[in-house]
């Protein structure tokens, strides 16, 4: 499921003294105007909530306003308030995501070694070993708030 992080991140303790992360995840939907821009035509907030380590890395790293991608399961939750018999349908999470599809985002490599064109081996090419402190690293930076 792919949204925005609607509200600040909670970070609680469960019974079993574990980590629990609550979130709204907003979901905007637009409708494709003839001229091909885009009007928004509303926003559905779903209760997102992980548990465990994921729950601690995730508040660490996620702020209020990010664009996320959560992967796991809706569930159906019951409790009680104010004497009253409650349902509710969450999305549990297992793991959340940047979502790398808006342009907030920067990726920087290390340029890969590549074969001369123009020479013309007189056998099939033996592999060149590559140093692993010269192999391709990946560095995301993320840009927060909006």
């Amino acid at each position: 499921m792919s949204g925005y992080l609607a509200q600040d991140l909670e970070l609680k303790r469960g019974r079993d003294d574990g980590a629990v992360l609550v979130a709204k995840l907003g979901q905007k939907h637009y409708r494709r105007e003839t001229d091909g821009t885009f009007t928004i035509t509303g926003t559905d907030y779903v209760n997102l909530v992980m548990f465990g380590a994921s729950a601690e890395a995730s508040y660490e790293r996620f702020r209020n306003g990010d664009d996320v991608v959560a992967l796991g399961e809706f569930k159906p939750r019951t409790f009680e308030s104010n004497g009253q018999r409650i349902e509710v349908t969450e999305f549990r999470a297992a793991k959340l995501l940047f979502d790398t599809t808006h342009p907030r985002y920067e990726v920087t490599r290390t340029p890969r070694q590549t074969p001369d064109v123009g020479r013309t081996p007189s056998i099939a090419p033996s592999p060149v070993p590559v140093p692993e402190d010269e192999s391709e690293t990946v560095a995301a930076t993320v840009a927060m708030g909006r």
